[in-house]
């Protein structure tokens, strides 16, 4: 824990049920400063989760970085890394990027899930508005992976450590449902549940389905010609939802295989990050062709 400093505040850049964030100006650097007041429960749940993953792996180019926790009797604030750009939301919908910097974002997500993964962190709340971008000079921006007050840590249940993940079960509901993984209604889910949130991802960069949520507009995964959103699809009409977005056979393939609805079927967050690092591989890979 850093001592409280004095800060420049420019403004908020969002706000949630527990607290704000404010863009400020700490000796003529930009941060980000997350506000929270600390109350029994909060402090217990979700400060403290959030402080312990940022700690464990904000060392990673596609993870917000932790600079600083400061806390009062009354409220803690986090310091973290400011990101210019805003979220992966918003930029898709005002830039519409190309097929080329849109591998580029996929690649930024997986490497940083991967990592999480890596670290035996399940995010649990994946989506666009919590994938933050930094910019580059005379390069596609960074993703980086942001709000981890839902990521918990897993532990084994045997002492195989080679099914550490894949037999450590969640039974706690949460995240975004329009990008929550069926399974995880249900309240028994493992790691792959984020799989198949980053492919909820992917598609809406494809698909660019929209919703206005009163003056804010938000990438909106459903189902094409139907009332169904994704976790109430069958497997053929999530492949046809798919084809309809996704020209490149190899893309499609990928994001048919981390949207399956059989957790099991998933690839790994290593697998995932390995068939895109193969697309960059090939000058032609991120054609639409």
């Amino acid at each position: 824990m850093g001592a409280q400093q004095s800060y420049i505040e420019h403004g908020k850049l969002g706000e949630g049920q527990f607290g704000v964030v404010y863009k400020v100006t700490i000796d003529g650097q930009l941060y980000a400063l997350k506000k929270l007041k600390k109350t029994p429960d909060l402090y217990q749940t979700g400060i403290m989760r959030e402080i312990r993953t940022l700690q464990a792996c904000s060392d990673h180019d596609n993870i917000v970085k932790l600079f600083d926790v400061q806390m009062s009797h009354d409220e803690v604030n986090i310091l973290m890394e400011y990101c210019d750009l805003g979220t992966l939301n918003d930029y898709m919908i005002e830039n519409r990027p190309g097929e080329e910097t849109i591998c580029n974002f996929m690649l930024d997500m997986a490497r940083g899930i991967h990592y999480l993964h890596d670290k035996e962190i399940v995010h649990r709340d994946i989506k666009p508005d919590n994938i933050l971008l930094v910019a580059r000079f005379l390069r596609d921006p960074i993703c980086k992976i942001a709000d981890l007050g839902l990521a918990r840590f897993t532990f084994p249940t045997s002492r195989d450590m080679a099914t550490m993940s894949s037999t450590y079960y969640l039974n706690t509901g949460c995240g975004t449902p329009l990008f929550m993984a069926p399974e995880v209604y249900s309240g028994h889910y493992t790691k792959a549940c984020d799989i198949y949130s980053l492919g909820m991802v992917f598609y809406t960069m494809h698909s660019l389905q929209t919703f206005n949520a009163g003056t804010h507009t938000l990438l909106c995964p459903v189902i094409p010609n139907s009332s169904k959103v994704f976790h109430q699809a069958s497997q053929e009409q999530i492949k046809r939802a798919i084809a309809t977005h996704v020209s490149n056979r190899q893309k499609a393939a990928l994001l048919e295989s981390m949207l399956a609805l059989k957790p099991r079927v998933r690839p790994g967050a290593d697998a995932v990050e390995t068939t895109i690092s193969s697309y960059k591989a090939k000058p032609d890979s991120c054609s639409l062709a």
